[in-house]
């Protein structure tokens, strides 16, 4: 009985993992390249490295300037941003209702000259963001809210397949430092899918937890207002964000901007990320102050004042302080990994490669075991189109990830249509390495090419960075920008790691020494006695 049960889980994480395997592998990867958002976005945008300003030009003018021709009962929301690190420049936000909608509208300027700065389109860092997240899910089917809601799910079957890892592997402890690599293909893999698992345990059981939660949010919310407030969507923000409050109609001049960035926190002294407000120019205007914590597992700390007296004002729904709602706040940095610094995000994005080599070595395990023993149930060709299919799929997301960097940076079309110019290239490329993995002489070979080759782009890449910004690595760091020089080291580092690995995979599926020993233990037909003659 307990012999049953164990192969029942045992084929259930089995075929949790083939099944679902593939899709785990890309959320997962593209999930440890979405830990360095920020830090690709001054890597692609040489705007993002413009020298700090002791005394930036006065924010409010500016503001005031973006919405002077804007009518004051059109706008539901300003927002500004303050320089920082990843974005050195003043960013302005205006939300205005036209007849068609919402019109939303953004301008960034200089802070040491208050010129207007052009506009860059959304591109690679947005691409390799919104991918984890949603995956680009087209608006025609659902848009965000479904693949978010999808990449929740998968986040569910990830949970599936860690408990029912953690119930197989009854020497787990075994497994932590267990490597035989003198042993047969198969036998590496296995090792290597089970080392990986048990190191990267805790990291993973985290990221799926909060990667479901996150994805599974987007599909409550609607089916909240569906089933508890009759399809009012109103009545669901209200719910979430507190009772809205209403233009009174009365013209009011507004707090300085520039005041309010001087606003220390009441409690933490931090100085403030951002300043969004509602009613602006009325007399029940409200400032929402955002306040980035560095330390602490919170998206934001924020305050709320009145826009017009500076009067402090309760936060209300999930804003509201509460060990419920910092239970919540917690679940987007801890996904993340935006709570401890640059090196946590570096160890988070190692484990994270860590993750989805494992789920590949999984897949690979389970056809190897069946292609090559009586357990596999198909003929050899389905488990040889397998076999292409996951590594065309998993190389085929390596070898893109790295192809859009050079998209992007060679890019001189319109600005508004650069995220399509990335995601041509990004499928492209993956569905062009597909089919040379179905046409390829063997999958050895191929996974050995496609990762060398991935090491020469990689390794390539800084330069492009260089020429690109004008400046040298090392020139951007004296000017005070590490973020871009990070990136620059993480992907030489990792085009290294990918030739050195490479350089040490097999060109061919060596030897079955069991099955080789098993064959020979066995006699030959001609060696068994003929019958003697009655």
């Amino acid at each position: 009985m307990e012999r049953d049960r164990r192969v029942r889980i045992y084929d259930a994480h089995s075929w949790t993992g083939i099944s679902l395997g593939l899709v785990l592998f890309v959320v997962c990867f593209t999930g440890a390249l979405a830990m360095f958002h920020h830090e690709i976005q001054s890597w692609e945008d040489p705007a993002r490295r413009l020298a700090a300003v002791e005394e930036p030009v006065p924010a409010h003018p500016l503001m005031a300037d973006f919405m002077a021709d804007i009518d004051p009962d059109a706008i539901t929301f300003v927002g500004l941003i303050y320089p920082s690190e990843y974005e050195p420049y003043y960013q302005g936000l205006v939300n205005v209702r036209t007849e068609e909608g919402i019109d939303f509208q953004r301008r960034q300027w200089d802070p040491a000259t208050g010129a207007v700065l052009p506009e860059r389109g959304d591109g690679l860092s947005t691409w390799l963001l919104d991918f984890h997240r949603d995956l680009m899910w087209p608006a025609a089917l659902g848009g965000r809210t479904i693949g978010r809601g999808l990449v929740g799910i998968f986040g569910i079957v990830m949970m599936l397949s860690i408990i029912t890892g953690i119930l197989t592997h009854r020497k787990i402890l075994k497994e932590f430092f267990q490597f035989r690599t003198r042993k047969s293909i198969r036998v590496k893999w296995k090792d290597s899918h089970n080392f990986l698992g048990v190191w990267t345990l805790p990291f993973s059981i985290v990221i799926a937890f909060t990667g479901a939660w996150l994805g599974i949010v987007a599909l409550l919310l609607p089916a909240t207002g569906v089933l508890v407030f009759k399809g009012d969507s109103e009545k669901v923000l209200e719910a979430i964000q507190g009772p809205p409050v209403e233009r009174s109609g009365i013209a009011a001049v507004m707090l300085d901007l520039d005041d309010m960035a001087r606003r220390p926190h009441s409690d933490s002294g931090a100085l403030p990320a951002s300043v969004f407000i509602n009613f602006w120019g009325d007399e029940n205007a409200e400032y929402t102050v955002n306040y980035e914590p560095d330390t602490e597992l919170m998206y934001y700390e924020q305050e709320r004042i009145s826009g017009v007296t500076g009067a402090p004002l309760p936060l209300t729904g999930l804003n509201a302080p509460s060990p419920e709602t910092r239970v919540l706040a917690a679940v987007t940095p801890l996904h993340y990994g935006t709570y401890g610094g640059i090196a946590l995000k570096l160890l988070y994005f190692f484990l994270g490669i860590g993750l989805a080599s494992m789920v590949a070595l999984g897949n690979m395990v389970w056809i190897e075991r069946r292609a090559n023993s009586s357990e596999g149930k198909r003929s050899p060709a389905f488990y040889d189109r397998l076999s292409r299919l996951t590594v065309g799929v998993c190389m085929g997301v390596v070898v893109a990830s790295a192809a859009i960097f050079y998209a992007d940076a060679f890019y001189t079309g319109a600005e508004d249509s650069r995220i399509v110019w990335i995601g041509s290239v990004y499928f492209a490329v993956w569905f062009a390495v597909i089919g040379y993995a179905f046409v390829a002489s063997n999958n050895y070979r191929t996974t050995r090419r496609l990762l060398g080759a991935t090491g020469i782009a990689l390794i390539g890449l800084p330069v492009v960075s260089a020429i690109q910004a004008g400046t040298m690595p090392w020139q951007t760091l004296i000017d005070g920008h590490a973020a871009a020089p990070l990136v620059d080291a993480v992907l030489l580092l990792l085009g290294v790691a990918c030739l050195a690995v490479s350089s040490r995979l097999p060109t061919q599926r060596g030897p079955d020494k069991k099955r080789e020993a098993r064959r020979e233990r066995q006699p030959a037909a001609t060696d068994v006695p003929a019958p003697q003659a009655g």
